[in-house]
């Protein structure tokens, strides 16, 4: 099966997708028709109450006092759970830097999301406190290097809507396979998860045994094309083995990637790709699929 990503300037990517990833294409092919695809455009999903030309004014890394708005809509946002469903601790008045908070705020979102209904109050005000949570995390002081890929597709919109999740459970055992394949640029899912993958979870120093700290169990449609193969240094390295050793786990007891194929050809380097335009996911779906 294959997928042809086209470009404004007339290059492309041809990627061979692994057979098993049928249902997923048929699926992301869906959502493209209905939702814009992106390259490398990550937004901010905080709503600051800030107005700017008609339009809710979207916090970015340039905002000098993005961590401070950011928590003051952490803050508004516990208080108004305060009387449905408290998130269980105090939290500090003002932003410390605390890594550790960040994850206990983290765990209260997805141990919420998993037994509420997603369209109720309760469940919107627990995302805006996951929201907030990724957003503060990049300020913290005690973050592990852990790796960013120079391909990210994914919906441009954001919070990306439920109706694009698509479960995975049934393949659970693909996260367990990244050092089967030997490609030079694979193709894996990316984070956008009900949860926190295994390399977010060593970059914020976090427990893999922890239930929120799992492998890719379904997608929101998006993908990662590595250009390189600096990931299994990551997941190579002393620092990364020693965190894992120190949880009670070795590297190849935990759920490290879902790839999901391969690139078989880039029209241009593939270094220069993280700088164009995306056009179109181009599918070649079997038809008796769907």
């Amino acid at each position: 099966m294959d997928l042809t990503i086209t470009f404004t300037d007339g290059h492309q990517i041809d990627v061979e997708l692994h057979d098993s990833m049928n249902r997923w294409a048929q699926h992301v092919q869906k959502i493209s028709a209905k939702y814009k695809y992106s390259l490398n455009k990550a937004k901010s999903a905080i709503d600051t109450g800030k107005i700017h030309n008609n339009e809710n004014f979207q916090l970015n890394s340039r905002d000098n006092d993005k961590a401070t708005t950011v928590y003051k809509v952490l803050l508004d946002t516990v208080g108004k759970l305060e009387t449905i469903r408290p998130i269980g601790f105090a939290i500090p008045k003002n932003f410390t830097y605390d890594q550790e908070l960040l994850n206990k705020l983290h765990r209260y979102y997805t141990d919420t999301a998993a037994i509420v209904d997603k369209d109720t109050v309760v469940f919107e005000l627990a995302s805006r406190v996951n929201y907030c949570v990724h957003e503060l995390e990049h300020f913290t002081n005690t973050r592990n290097t852990g790796y960013i890929s120079d391909l990210w597709f994914h919906i441009d919109d954001y919070p990306i809507p439920m109706e694009c999740w698509i479960d995975l459970k049934d393949q659970e055992e693909e996260n367990y396979k990244f050092f089967n394949y030997d490609y030079k640029y694979p193709v894996r899912l990316d984070r956008s998860i009900l949860g926190k993958c295994v390399l977010q979870s060593f970059e914020e120093n976090d427990d893999p045994n922890e239930k929120d700290c799992t492998g890719r169990i379904g997608s929101f449609g998006g993908f990662f094309i590595d250009t390189d193969n600096k990931l299994k240094d990551v997941y190579l390295s002393d620092k990364f083995n020693i965190w894992c050793n120190s949880h009670g786990m070795t590297v190849n007891e935990l759920p490290l990637e879902f790839v999901i194929g391969h690139v078989k050809n880039f029209s241009d380097e593939p270094k220069s790709y993280k700088d164009k335009i995306l056009d179109k996911l181009n599918f070649k779906v079997p038809s008796s699929i769907g």
